[in-house]
């Protein structure tokens, strides 16, 4: 027969384990409510909120609302924010404007910008449109450049074009090129060919050799394909 101290002691026991589950549970709906509530989820149930948490939840829907008005979201409710706040979300949002149109990305609002602003965005636009005609890139618009850069940049095209055909490159457009040039090209796509044939190469075409380099590929036992 168990002792009553040992009968007692473990119904102390019991009654603790049971009470620390139950306040272990508690905690965690706690939590989970509390999140629920911070994220504006639903689910939050207000009353059970203390008045810390309700004040730390107004403080994060704050701080949120003043960032969805820096991103100039439509969820900014500018009228909870306060004048020192105003003022600097509207320098954010101005800020992130001159950013985008200075870079060319994004949404420029051209009518927010100041007069030494917009021509500071017209200097960049341009030097941007010089680089993309520089590099042959589709976005490039000739017609805004200026008859000099416009000239050199149909030079340099021109360069790259030959140096891509002297290449054997297949962006290559024979029809750019004088009667000079193709002929350049000619000699070394020849040099290539006979190079290819001298190495042994796949790419080497006996066909294009002269008789004389022919005969002495099959002089020295070298079969090329065709």
């Amino acid at each position: 027969m168990i002792p009553a101290p040992q009968i007692a002691l473990g119904l102390v026991m019991a009654a603790l384990v049971c009470f620390a589950t139950l306040m272990s549970g508690q905690s965690h709906d706690r939590e989970q409510n509390l999140f629920a509530c911070q994220n504006g989820w639903g689910s939050c149930d207000h009353s059970t909120l203390t008045d810390t948490d309700k004040k730390e939840i107004a403080r994060l829907r704050h701080d949120q609302n003043i960032s969805d008005c820096e991103e100039s979201w439509t969820s900014c409710n500018r009228s909870a924010l306060t004048a020192p706040e105003r003022v600097e979300v509207e320098f954010v949002v101005h800020r992130q404007v001159i950013s985008n149109c200075w870079n060319g990305l994004g949404r420029c609002d051209h009518a927010k910008l100041t007069t030494s602003e917009a021509a500071a965005v017209a200097i960049a636009d341009y030097r941007r449109n010089v680089t993309d005609c520089w590099n042959g890139w589709p976005s490039c618009k000739l017609s805004k450049l200026s008859p000099s850069d416009r000239s050199d940049i149909a030079v340099a095209q021109r360069q790259h074009n030959v140096s891509q055909c002297w290449d054997g490159s297949p962006s290559c457009d024979r029809s750019k090129l004088s009667a000079a040039e193709l002929n350049a090209v000619h000699v070394a796509e020849h040099q290539r060919d006979y190079l290819a044939c001298l190495n042994g190469s796949s790419g080497c075409n006996l066909s294009e050799l002269t008789p004389a380099e022919a005969n002495s590929m099959a002089g020295g036992g070298i079969t090329a394909s065709r």
